[in-house]
């Protein structure tokens, strides 16, 4: 069985740096795991992880050996490789990825860091038109003052 683990997002932000914390839980699993790491190109990865000082990875799976990626290729490329072989569970970071695996009966695991989390995934980005953070703030300390306020609170 293998544990799949999506690159970017996980191991590395959208800039390419380094995520220590999920290079940390990318080491903790492959101390007793077959781990699979999941790519758009294998040369810049692989240099991307000598780089990082992981040099004997289990395999790396580009976006590019996957035929027909479709619509949807980060779920095509999961699913390519659970055809080759039994996959214990994936490693992401996308919502929405982890959503149609779950539906798909594939156990999922959620790797969100709130400083390196893409603002689309944030529960304030902008993308979803969800408030800003600070907004929401502001809105509870506003009804708990309205709260403390509340004239009818003396006489119960």
């Amino acid at each position: 069985m293998a544990i799949l683990v999506f690159m970017d997002e996980v191991m590395r932000n959208h800039k390419k740096h380094p995520i220590v914390e999920g290079l940390a839980f990318y080491r903790t699993l492959k101390e007793k795991h077959r781990v699979l790491i999941l790519c758009e190109d294998r040369e810049k990865s692989d240099h991307w992880l000598r780089q990082q000082r992981i040099n004997n990875f289990d395999d790396l799976v580009p976006l590019e050996d996957v035929p027909f990626p479709g619509d949807d290729p980060k779920l095509r490329h999961v699913e390519w490789i659970r055809s080759q072989g039994p996959v214990e569970y994936v490693v992401t970071s996308d919502p929405d990825l982890a959503i149609k695996l779950l539906v798909r009966g594939i156990t999922t695991i959620m790797f969100m860091h709130p400083i390196y989390t893409n603002e689309n995934f944030r529960p304030d980005g902008l993308k979803r038109g969800f408030k800003p953070w600070a907004e929401i703030e502001a809105e509870l300390i506003r009804q708990q003052d309205e709260y403390d306020n509340d004239s009818r609170r003396d006489r119960l």
